[in-house]
């Protein structure tokens, strides 16, 4: 097996082994250390950076750098590292719903089809808070468990799935993917939409995740939240010290005071004028 030097960086800055032959248990492992590991969010989105997505350039910028990213660059890693090591993978694109099944939504996500020993499987590391940690299984309506979260696969047939995550007894439809056949090229343009139009939701908000098995943490604007299997504590920021502080205690990522106090001014402070919260305990 010969390896880009992109992808064995990848591989092992996981600390990852190649079994000898292709397993699920080796995907498991390789989702879960790399949601755990490498954040989603839209920093270089807000910050009105280039993002490439050559997969040098991907791997430099997120496992090299740290800075994270979001579904075109952690997907497209992921996938090329699979297709390297011999794993059947088909690459797909999703409607991002989020429950709001009136308005009109774009191929605007990347995820991975996997089919090992007969069983098709989707693989996503991109798809932050409410994304799997672990390959999902497309058994119509039947529930799986991902660390801390219950998961659905809804067959809507003509080749379409749902993905839905239980919110308790109710699903919520995170996105809606079909089994056309898509290429880099398709994602370009995904891509493009998703850094550089306006009204992009990673344009207009700040968003930071970390999905480990038994935590998760998330900062959206001026809220950080953390949930593990005892609850969930929300916590809003209140200052640009405090942005930093999490930015670089929870998600290891350090950025220039100027860039701090920028993304604090855009993205938080309006929020706490219009609310007029306080820190809570």
């Amino acid at each position: 097996m010969s390896l880009s030097s992109s992808l064995q960086n990848y591989l092992s800055d996981l600390g990852l082994v190649v079994p000898e032959t292709p397993s699920i248990e080796f995907v498991q492992a390789l989702q879960s250390a790399h949601v755990a590991r490498y954040s989603f969010n839209s920093l270089a989105v807000v910050l009105g950076e280039e993002i490439s997505l050559e997969l040098e350039d991907i791997s430099q910028k997120i496992v090299t750098r740290g800075l994270g990213g979001y579904c075109f660059e952690h997907n497209k890693l992921t996938f090329e590292l699979l297709k390297a090591l011999g794993y059947d993978v088909q690459l797909k694109l999703a409607r991002v719903l989020n429950n709001n099944f009136e308005r009109e939504a774009g191929r605007t996500h990347r995820v991975t089809l996997l089919a090992l020993e007969g069983v098709s499987y989707l693989v996503d590391t991109g798809f932050g808070g409410n994304g799997p940690i672990a390959p999902l299984r497309l058994d119509s309506n039947t529930k799986q468990m991902a660390g801390l979260d219950r998961y659905r696969m809804l067959a809507k047939g003509n080749g379409e799935y749902d993905l839905q995550v239980m919110k308790g007894e109710d699903a919520f439809t995170l996105y809606r993917f079909d089994s056309a056949a898509y290429t880099d090229a398709d994602c370009a343009l995904g891509h493009f939409y998703s850094h550089k139009h306006s009204q992009a939701v990673f344009s207009k908000n700040l968003m930071v995740t970390l999905k480990k098995q038994d935590q998760t943490v998330a900062l959206v604007n001026a809220e950080f939240t953390s949930r593990d299997r005892q609850g969930e504590h929300k916590q809003w920021i209140e200052s640009p010290e405090s942005l930093g502080h999490i930015l670089i205690t929870e998600f290891d990522i350090a950025l220039e005071p100027a860039v701090v106090e920028h993304l604090f001014i855009r993205f938080v402070a309006p929020i706490l004028a219009v609310d007029d919260v306080g820190v809570s305990s």
